[in-house]
Protein backbone atom coordinates (compact mmCIF):
# COMPACT_ATOMS: atom_id res chain seq x y z
CA UNK A 1 0.00 0.00 0.00
CA UNK A 2 1.63 3.31 -0.95
CA UNK A 3 0.61 5.91 1.58
CA UNK A 4 1.73 9.90 1.22
CA UNK A 5 1.38 12.49 3.73
CA UNK A 6 1.46 16.01 4.15
CA UNK A 7 2.59 17.94 6.69
CA UNK A 8 -0.01 18.99 9.04
CA UNK A 9 -0.65 15.34 10.32
CA UNK A 10 3.14 14.41 10.86
CA UNK A 11 3.69 17.40 13.03
CA UNK A 12 0.16 16.92 14.99
CA UNK A 13 1.41 13.18 15.83
CA UNK A 14 4.76 14.00 16.42
CA UNK A 15 3.93 16.96 19.05
CA UNK A 16 2.32 14.01 21.22
CA UNK A 17 4.78 11.61 20.25
CA UNK A 18 2.45 9.23 18.59
CA UNK A 19 4.25 8.90 14.64
CA UNK A 20 4.22 4.76 15.45
CA UNK A 21 0.52 5.43 14.71
CA UNK A 22 1.83 5.43 10.83
CA UNK A 23 3.89 2.84 11.19
CA UNK A 24 1.19 0.35 12.96
CA UNK A 25 -1.31 1.07 10.48
CA UNK A 26 0.40 1.42 7.40
CA UNK A 27 3.86 0.15 7.59
CA UNK A 28 5.63 2.83 5.87
CA UNK A 29 4.97 6.29 4.72
CA UNK A 30 6.34 8.06 1.72
CA UNK A 31 6.64 12.14 2.03
CA UNK A 32 8.44 14.67 -0.64
CA UNK A 33 11.83 16.21 0.53
CA UNK A 34 9.63 19.87 0.81
CA UNK A 35 7.28 18.19 3.52
CA UNK A 36 10.37 16.84 5.15
CA UNK A 37 12.06 20.36 5.12
CA UNK A 38 8.19 21.64 6.65
CA UNK A 39 8.39 19.23 9.83
CA UNK A 40 12.02 18.87 10.51
CA UNK A 41 13.78 22.16 9.47
CA UNK A 42 17.91 21.72 9.85
CA UNK A 43 17.36 24.26 12.44
CA UNK A 44 15.07 23.30 15.08
CA UNK A 45 15.80 20.77 17.54
CA UNK A 46 13.69 19.61 20.43
CA UNK A 47 11.40 16.46 21.05
CA UNK A 48 9.54 16.94 18.14
CA UNK A 49 12.01 17.21 15.75
CA UNK A 50 13.84 13.88 17.00
CA UNK A 51 10.67 12.34 16.83
CA UNK A 52 10.81 12.76 13.30
CA UNK A 53 14.17 12.30 12.07
CA UNK A 54 13.53 9.21 14.26
CA UNK A 55 10.44 8.52 12.11
CA UNK A 56 12.40 8.98 9.12
CA UNK A 57 15.04 6.92 9.53
CA UNK A 58 12.75 3.84 10.38
CA UNK A 59 9.35 4.36 8.61
CA UNK A 60 8.95 7.27 6.82
CA UNK A 61 10.69 7.31 3.33
CA UNK A 62 11.73 10.81 2.09
CA UNK A 63 11.18 10.50 -2.11
CA UNK A 64 11.54 13.34 -4.94
CA UNK A 65 9.18 13.69 -7.63
CA UNK A 66 10.34 13.73 -10.83
CA UNK A 67 7.40 15.17 -12.45
CA UNK A 68 5.64 18.57 -12.02
CA UNK A 69 2.19 18.65 -13.16
CA UNK A 70 0.44 22.02 -13.04
CA UNK A 71 -2.50 22.49 -10.46
CA UNK A 72 -5.33 25.00 -10.78
CA UNK A 73 -5.42 26.09 -7.23
CA UNK A 74 -2.83 28.31 -5.46
CA UNK A 75 -1.09 25.47 -3.55
CA UNK A 76 1.43 25.80 -1.32
CA UNK A 77 4.37 23.56 -2.18
CA UNK A 78 3.99 21.03 0.41
CA UNK A 79 1.04 19.67 -0.98
CA UNK A 80 2.12 20.56 -4.58
CA UNK A 81 4.69 17.87 -3.54
CA UNK A 82 2.24 15.70 -1.93
CA UNK A 83 0.15 15.48 -4.87
CA UNK A 84 2.91 15.18 -7.78
CA UNK A 85 4.18 12.08 -5.56
CA UNK A 86 0.77 10.39 -5.61
CA UNK A 87 0.42 11.15 -9.11
CA UNK A 88 3.51 9.73 -10.03
CA UNK A 89 3.17 6.58 -7.64
CA UNK A 90 -0.09 6.04 -8.23
CA UNK A 91 -0.93 6.35 -4.35
CA UNK A 92 -3.32 4.24 -2.69
CA UNK A 93 -4.03 6.82 0.18
CA UNK A 94 -3.26 10.41 0.98
CA UNK A 95 -3.21 11.94 4.50
CA UNK A 96 -3.61 15.69 4.10
CA UNK A 97 -5.90 18.25 5.82
CA UNK A 98 -6.02 21.29 3.64
CA UNK A 99 -9.15 21.03 2.37
CA UNK A 100 -7.78 23.45 -1.26
CA UNK A 101 -5.64 20.18 -1.78
CA UNK A 102 -7.86 17.66 -0.90
CA UNK A 103 -10.42 19.11 -3.75
CA UNK A 104 -7.02 19.46 -6.57
CA UNK A 105 -6.63 15.80 -6.08
CA UNK A 106 -9.85 15.21 -7.00
CA UNK A 107 -10.50 17.08 -9.43
CA UNK A 108 -7.37 15.76 -10.77
CA UNK A 109 -8.62 12.01 -10.97
CA UNK A 110 -6.36 10.59 -8.18
CA UNK A 111 -7.98 7.67 -7.09
CA UNK A 112 -5.92 7.30 -3.87
CA UNK A 113 -8.23 7.10 -0.60
CA UNK A 114 -7.94 11.15 0.64
CA UNK A 115 -7.91 10.97 4.48
CA UNK A 116 -7.86 13.61 7.32
CA UNK A 117 -5.75 13.46 10.09
CA UNK A 118 -9.05 12.17 12.46
CA UNK A 119 -9.87 9.61 9.75
CA UNK A 120 -6.32 8.16 10.56
CA UNK A 121 -6.83 7.97 14.09
CA UNK A 122 -10.22 6.99 13.68
CA UNK A 123 -8.88 3.52 11.73
CA UNK A 124 -6.26 3.52 14.58
CA UNK A 125 -8.93 3.23 16.84
CA UNK A 126 -10.67 0.20 15.11
CA UNK A 127 -7.68 -1.34 15.13
CA UNK A 128 -7.19 -1.13 18.85
CA UNK A 129 -3.79 1.10 18.21
CA UNK A 130 -5.19 3.65 20.33
CA UNK A 131 -7.84 3.20 23.14
CA UNK A 132 -9.91 6.51 22.19
CA UNK A 133 -9.46 8.63 19.09
CA UNK A 134 -11.26 10.93 21.01
CA UNK A 135 -8.31 10.82 23.83
CA UNK A 136 -6.18 11.96 20.81
CA UNK A 137 -7.60 14.87 19.91
CA UNK A 138 -8.38 16.14 22.88
CA UNK A 139 -4.36 15.73 23.60
CA UNK A 140 -3.52 17.25 20.49
CA UNK A 141 -5.92 20.23 21.49
CA UNK A 142 -3.51 20.55 24.72
CA UNK A 143 -0.64 21.63 22.15
CA UNK A 144 -3.08 23.81 20.26
CA UNK A 145 -3.35 21.56 17.42
CA UNK A 146 -7.03 21.61 16.09
CA UNK A 147 -7.82 19.12 13.73
CA UNK A 148 -10.20 19.88 10.53
CA UNK A 149 -13.34 17.31 11.18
Amino acid sequence: MIVISNSSPIIALSRIQRLDIFQQLFGKVIIPPIVYQEVAPEHKSGTQYEHIHNAVAEFIEVIEPQTVYAFTRNLQQGERGVLNLALELNADMLIIDDRKARNEAREMGIRAVIALTVDILKQAEARQIIPSYIQIIAELRTKNIFLPA
